[in-house]
């Protein structure tokens, strides 16, 4: 457990043009445990980040009806970035403040090419709704399309292949993880729809699976940072970031400080900063213990 400095943090008493003051935190893999909680080392970090007057922002592919069963209402965040940037929420007035969605055309061309290509996949109802959706299974067994299903019990029904739906803003194609199927199925979609953004992300339940996401073109985690930076007024170049996996990466490329986990793919270690420690270890209060003592670059 690592503890907090009894002085106020050395990185946000530095000249006012170069201090942090928006911290963007990925939650599953990065702030929260494996067992889904935080740890009391982070909540305590959370808190001392509040008390210097800094926007704390979990940054997640979860949708806010997924957020809301995994963080209690008195967590010390400020704002949510959720559905990998499709939404933005005041987390302390629960209030909606963006949302991004597709043109009914463009849904309709994604489930034309899906359903040509039988794929396993699911159409996301529209935020604030966006925990409701269409499915289409596709051939061959899938354990986690399945056990997706069933953890989604009563928020599901079957996709209609003569009529697409006419609101949606996130689509998920679940694979095998192995990158050329991704890149294969990515490079068509870009080829054969318009104004869409691919991410990919392992599956938090089983990393023998990736998840292929696709939103609106304007859709990110950086993109959703960036906005609220905007709203709130912060510098882009007083922006941290910390995460762990791949859709992560447009984070990372949007904030002026990148940071990854001791347990974090090992392509985004050797591309950014990082620290050691897990998520099951604190492992973001050990990027900001790093940053606050100024040792913030890797001697590895």
């Amino acid at each position: 457990m690592f503890l907090l400095f009894s002085t106020p943090f050395q990185l946000f008493q530095m000249n006012p043009k170069n201090a942090i003051k928006l911290v963007g935190i990925d939650l599953d893999g990065t702030l929260l445990r494996s067992d889904k909680t935080i740890s009391e080392s982070d909540l305590k970090t959370l808190e001392r980040l509040g008390e210097e007057q800094v926007f704390r922002v979990a940054a997640t592919g979860r949708s806010l009806f997924k957020v809301k069963e995994v963080l209690p209402v008195e967590t010390p965040i400020d704002y949510v970035v959720f559905s990998s940037g499709s939404g933005i929420c005041d987390w302390k007035s629960d209030l909606l403040l963006q949302s991004e969605h597709f043109e009914p055309e463009t849904i309709a061309e994604l489930c034309r090419h899906l359903l040509a290509g039988n794929y396993n996949f699911i159409v996301f109802r529209r935020i604030p709704n966006n925990n409701k959706f269409f499915y289409h299974q596709g051939a061959g067994a899938c354990d986690e399309f399945e056990n997706y299903l069933i953890r989604h019990h009563g928020d599901h029904q079957l996709l209609d292949e003569t009529k697409f739906p006419n609101d949606s803003g996130h689509f998920l194609v679940i694979l095998p993880n192995e990158s050329i199927l991704f890149d294969a199925l990515r490079n068509e979609i870009y080829t054969a729809c318009n104004k869409v953004k691919v991410i990919r992300s392992t599956s938090p339940v089983n990393d023998q699976y990736l998840w292929l996401e696709i939103f609106p073109d304007t859709v990110s985690k950086g993109h959703g940072l960036k906005w609220l930076c905007n709203y709130l007024n912060v510098d882009y170049s007083q922006t941290l970031g910390i995460g762990n996996d791949y859709n992560d990466l447009d984070m990372f490329d949007f904030v002026a400080r990148p940071y990854v986990l001791g347990n974090g793919i090992e392509m985004l270690q050797q591309q950014y900063d990082f620290v050691n420690e897990t998520n099951d270890e604190s492992g973001v209060t050990a990027v900001i213990n790093k940053m606050s003592t100024g040792n913030s670059h890797n001697s590895e």
